[in-house]
């Protein structure tokens, strides 16, 4: 999208080398497993770091305990298996029953409970062994996270990564409500254009469709914002039949449909421009002020 969200950071750049290794770190393991473990150990060397001071960050048992309450919740099967399994053979002196709610469960767990949860739930493991032993050529000792707690992970490891993270999920949060204000003032704008084409375009061209007029004034307007007409947008954009293609515009070309949509309501309405050829020349004409 067009929009960009500015702040004091707009002009931090993050480490090519670090975004390198992070980025190689994150798409690393089997994708064709659901149960993807991410090998930390090199990393966290790389950044001077170990896997057991991330596990006794408090920080760190909060965001496993919320995880693993939203996959019960979320009825992640593969996962509740394993967590009833732990249930019934872990010998916890807590006083937790199996009858006590699962989530409630979790919540009173304490700190060195919640990882060896984590490890017997198959979200953490630690291999110990022989350093000589490999597998296809690479050791086998190490420590491995699931997926689902990979970008904490990496986030704890490289402040300054963490922060590009969060500059990148203002960027999505701005561009998400400034594209859906947008969006939806193109909508709203779009009514008083319709029933001005109704009352003035409609009855002076009979000898065509309404539903082909309505078409060919949102045409002159898309093809005046994107310089292509709507066949070639839905090719370009790979746009379904049964989706809108402003469903798929960025903020700017929005906006400018806006503009557009209010040009040509006051041209028809208040000028009574009903012919359609001239309609298609003053749209086409159209100056932005963006």
């Amino acid at each position: 999208m067009a929009y960009k969200y500015e702040s004091v950071l707009k002009s931090f750049q993050y480490s090519t080398e670090s975004y390198q290794v992070i980025s190689d770190f994150l798409l690393s393991g089997d994708k064709t497993n659901p149960k993807v473990m991410l090998k930390v150990t090199d990393i966290s060397k790389h950044f001077n770091k170990r896997p057991n001071d991330w596990f006794a960050n408090p920080s760190t048992i909060i965001f496993i305990k919320a995880l693993i309450k939203i996959k019960i919740k979320g009825n992640d099967k593969q996962f509740i298996k394993a967590f009833k399994k732990w249930l019934k053979s872990d010998t916890r002196k807590s006083g937790i029953t199996q009858k006590d709610d699962s989530t409630e469960i979790v919540e009173k767990l304490e700190n060195k409970e919640i990882v060896k949860l984590a490890k017997d739930i198959e979200m953490i493991e630690v291999k110990k062994g022989n350093l000589a032993g490999s597998e296809n050529g690479k050791s086998v000792q190490g420590t491995w996270i699931h997926r689902d707690l990979a970008v904490e992970y990496a986030r704890w490891l490289d402040p300054e990564f963490s922060i590009w993270i969060s500059q990148k999920i203002l960027e999505l949060v701005n561009d998400g409500v400034a594209w859906n204000e947008i969006r939806n003032k193109t909508k709203k704008d779009y009514l008083p254009l319709t029933s001005a084409i109704k009352k003035y375009v409609v009855p002076a061209n009979t000898k065509t469709k309404a539903d082909i007029i309505y078409g060919q004034i949102a045409n002159f307007i898309n093809l005046r914002v994107t310089q292509q007409k709507a066949k070639d947008i839905r090719e370009e954009r790979h746009i379904q039949a049964n989706e809108l293609t402003r469903d798929y515009f960025e903020k700017l070309e929005l906006d400018r449909i806006a503009k557009l949509q209010i040009f040509a309501e006051i041209i028809i309405s208040q000028l009574q421009t009903t012919d359609l050829i001239k309609l298609s020349n003053m749209i086409a004409n159209y100056e932005y002020q963006d």
